[in-house]
């Protein structure tokens, strides 16, 4: 046969099959293993590099973070010393209130609240700068009757004689806002039963609520009675136990939440025109489905664990007819429900200690 029949034969021949080689195959096999292998040991270096390299990012922005905040600590230390309280408690203050002139006040009796604006204002630090008529009088740019039953109260509660909080208006209400008084004059106003919990004021703003031991329930639930919340902060203390957020509770004929309908119990299911978290359990419950009786859980095995750490909550009420009521956690997991009815009320169902703080109020319900 000629040379070229002799290649075309052998090359057909191993075009129609002609068997490899075993061995062949086996190295072939063996090789693609370890190049997989090493593929797999490059990708877990590359991600333990990326790991650690975001973890030196961190502890180095972190060391910029204490350095910044060290810096600013020292800048108002040095403010401060430069512009050192002038004021004393006995100074009489004269105020021109929106045109009004005679108005005398002591300054103590407008610094009670310290951690408030007018607190701030009036210290004596800012006295020099604050904006003055031609008489020398310190101008205030509010409405004159509401300045004045403002000072009423704060004289009052000077001489410890507080009685009623002043009428709550839109108009009164939007000045105690602007000066950061709202938590001082219509401060956190939890109601259940009595026996079951107590209530102290550990900072401006934010109360500690505890279960009282030797009350027979085994919860203590309270509910919000004052001006209406757009949002509150919840933080249930390490080993705390509990549920928190929406309850819908008829009311009293003055339009209270009867604290008879509270139930003192670890909220472990659904309620009509409620929604809640239940941090034992781990899940967010919706309102109840009234045609089956049947639970809603809006969220289970949540990133929750109340025997190792604290557990913060905030609520918050929502949507342009504000019956969007909200729950979100600190890893920024939210849940939402439209709530229906007119009487639904902050809850706290908690067995141990939780920390209140950050209200803020809906003086748009004013108007």
């Amino acid at each position: 046969m000629p040379p070229t029949d002799k290649r075309k034969a052998s090359s057909a021949a191993a075009s129609f099959g002609e068997e490899e080689d075993p061995s062949s195959l086996s190295s072939a096999a063996t090789k693609k293993s370890r190049a997989d292998v090493l593929s797999s040991e490059a990708t877990s270096d590359s991600i333990t590099d990326i790991l650690s390299h975001l973890h030196n990012l961190f502890q180095t922005k972190e060391k910029e973070l204490k350095e910044r905040e060290a810096d600013f600590d020292r800048r108002v230390k040095a403010f401060e010393s430069a512009h050192p309280t002038i004021g004393s408690n006995n100074d009489v203050i004269q105020l021109n209130v929106g045109g009004q002139t005679n108005i005398s006040v002591l300054r103590a009796t407008l610094t009670q609240f310290e951690d408030s604006m007018l607190a701030a204002k009036f210290s004596g630090r800012w006295d020099d700068s604050m904006e003055k008529d031609r008489d020398g009088n310190i101008f205030l740019d509010e409405d004159p009757e509401d300045f004045k039953i403002l000072i009423k109260y704060l004289r009052l509660r000077a001489k410890n004689r507080v009685g009623n909080r002043p009428k709550a208006t839109y108009a009164f209400c939007s000045m105690l806002e602007y000066y950061n008084l709202m938590p001082g004059i219509y401060g956190q106003t939890w109601v259940g039963k009595h026996d079951t919990f107590t209530c102290e004021e550990i900072s401006y703003g934010t109360v500690s609520l505890s279960k009282n031991l030797e009350s027979h329930d085994e919860f203590a639930a309270v509910v919000f009675s004052g001006l209406k919340l757009l949002e509150f902060t919840v933080e249930f203390e390490k080993g705390a136990t509990g549920s928190v957020g929406w309850m819908n509770i008829s009311p009293e004929l003055k339009g209270k939440p009867n604290i008879y309908d509270i139930p003192c119990n670890n909220l472990t299911r659904s309620y009509d025109n409620s929604l809640f978290l239940n941090i034992t359990q781990r899940k967010a419950f919706g309102p109840k489905d009234n045609k089956t009786d049947r639970n809603i859980i809006l969220g289970e095995n949540l990133r929750i664990n109340h025997i190792e750490s604290a557990t913060k909550v905030i609520c918050r009420l929502g949507g342009a007819s504000k019956r969007k009521y909200l729950i979100e956690l600190a890893d920024g997991t939210e849940f939402d429900a439209t709530l229906t009815k007119s009487y639904v009320w902050p809850i706290i169902s908690f067995s141990g200690k939780v920390i209140v703080s950050g209200l803020k109020y809906d003086i748009d319900e004013l108007l």
